[in-house]
């Protein structure tokens, strides 16, 4: 019992708050109308059988008073046609029977084909006022209600009532009674519905704004309700929206500061490599020339010394351009990423190829670091990870919107297991969502992956 009420609970769960409310006013509805018109039903049949025997005792006392001399005098003729007269006159009548003193049958309605089982039913005793029977007939069920005349001296008087028009009044008033009870559950029925639309509508706008929230739109608003726990709900939920969208954009502002000031210290360090130690490095490689020209001695000594300054000045160079490529100040977005991924593939001995769609121009400066950043740390995995021989760097540029696809032909990999705990990826969509863009990586294993960074553009292209 416990685990089919369990499963009902489940079961009705599955249904809306409204399909619920309506359901159950219907329900309710239903159910007392039901009950109603049972115990209608119940009451009227219980009347009518009274009013039946009533009635029949009645006719049955008129018939055995006004044809006692009669049935004394053994006048058949008057008998018949008494008997006649009350058939006549009384639509419910079916039979009349007057049996004499000795219960031998006096007169009767049914012609030639008098039924002898009549002959077998009790007769009331002298002092019954009446004594009524239910029999079963070809016709439907009969009341045979059977009065002593002059307390059963001068015999019996039998009349069959039927209970057809009794009952079809009775079930005319059941008809009634069930029309009623539709159109109040119809009336029910829409009431409870225009009531879930009041109360499940405020509910319904707090489930949009909490989807868009999920999904990252903390802007929106639940409309102000009634001042019931609905609305005070929403109200609830509009103030805690307002505190999570203050603490995004906290901490928004406190990521932009901090890429801000990592770019300009990766530009002053650049700057100083660039500036200072590759100047440094240069000069030793000119001395040590210098000093094999003075001292042919130490002419072997030097050249490797040499071949190792120049090998640390290219990976300075390297250095420069993965901290902060002067061509992206200088030249711009598309200038920089042609010549970051053609060193990329020199460096890592992969096939690359830098393909640009749209209009070449200058674009804001935060979108550029983005973009330029975003496929800087997807090559990086590239080479780390992705065990690949081929990768391809496109950016399109069409206003209103710039976008970066990233694509390589390695051994990707599962993005349930791999892409949520991804520090990489995790950064990528930081600094996407900082100029408000947004990030997509496709991947599967064996099957390469692909990422994309699309990012509007507010102010266009210069």
């Amino acid at each position: 019992m416990k685990s089919l009420a369990l499963r009902f609970v489940a079961w009705s769960q599955a249904f809306s708050v409204r399909s619920k409310i309506v359901g159950l006013s219907l329900g309710l509805v239903l159910l007392m109308g039901t009950a109603a018109a049972l115990m209608a039903q119940s009451s009227f049949l219980k009347s009518t059988t009274e009013e039946l025997e009533r009635r029949g005792g009645s006719i049955a006392r008129d018939v055995g008073a006004r044809g006692v001399d009669m049935l004394l005098t053994h006048n058949v003729l008057g008998l018949h046609e008494l008997l006649a007269e009350t058939m006549a006159n009384n639509e419910d009548v079916r039979y009349v029977v007057m049996l004499d003193s000795k219960g031998r049958v006096a007169a009767h309605t049914f012609g030639k084909n008098f039924p002898a089982d009549l002959l077998d039913l009790p007769v009331p005793a002298a002092n019954d006022r009446s004594l009524c029977t239910v029999l079963e007939t070809e016709e439907g069920r009969l009341h045979d209600v059977a009065i002593p005349v002059l307390e059963g001296r001068a015999g019996v008087v039998r009349v069959g009532m039927s209970p057809q028009r009794l009952g079809r009044a009775a079930m005319n008033q059941i008809e009634w009674m069930t029309l009623a009870m539709l159109g109040v559950a119809a009336v029910a029925t829409l009431g409870a519905y225009g009531l879930t639309l009041i109360l499940t509508r405020p509910i319904m706008d707090l489930v949009k704004v909490s989807r868009a929230a999920a999904a990252g739109d903390l802007s929106g608003r639940v409309p102000p309700g009634p001042p019931d726990e609905v609305g005070l709900m929403a109200e609830s939920f509009n103030h805690m929206l307002g505190q999570l969208e203050d603490a995004q954009r906290l901490r928004t502002e406190f990521l932009d500061r901090i890429i801000a000031a990592q770019e300009d210290e990766r530009r002053r360090i650049a700057r100083e490599l660039h500036d200072e130690t590759s100047q440094a490095i240069t000069s030793i490689v000119v001395g040590l020339r210098a000093l094999e020209e003075s001292y042919p001695d130490v002419v072997e000594t030097s050249t490797e010394l040499r071949h190792r300054a120049a090998t640390t000045l290219d990976e300075i160079h390297s250095l420069i351009l993965e901290l902060r490529p002067r061509a992206l100040d200088e030249l711009g977005l598309v200038a920089a990423l042609r010549r970051y991924v053609a060193d990329f593939g020199q460096k890592h001995c992969i096939r690359t190829e830098f393909q640009l769609v749209g209009t070449e121009g200058r674009l804001p400066a935060r979108i550029e670091t983005c973009l330029y950043r975003v496929v800087q740390e997807a090559l990086t995995n590239v080479a780390r990870h992705a065990g690949a021989t081929t990768a391809s760097v496109v950016l399109d540029v069409r206003p209103p919107v710039a976008s970066a696809i990233v694509e390589d032909d390695g051994r990707g990999f599962d993005q349930e297991e791999v892409g949520q705990r991804s520090l990489g990826i995790v950064g990528m969509r930081e600094r996407a969502s900082l100029v408000d863009g947004s990030l997509t990586v496709e991947s599967a294993p064996g099957a390469g992956t692909t990422i994309f960074v699309k990012v509007p553009l507010k102010e266009g292209v210069a």
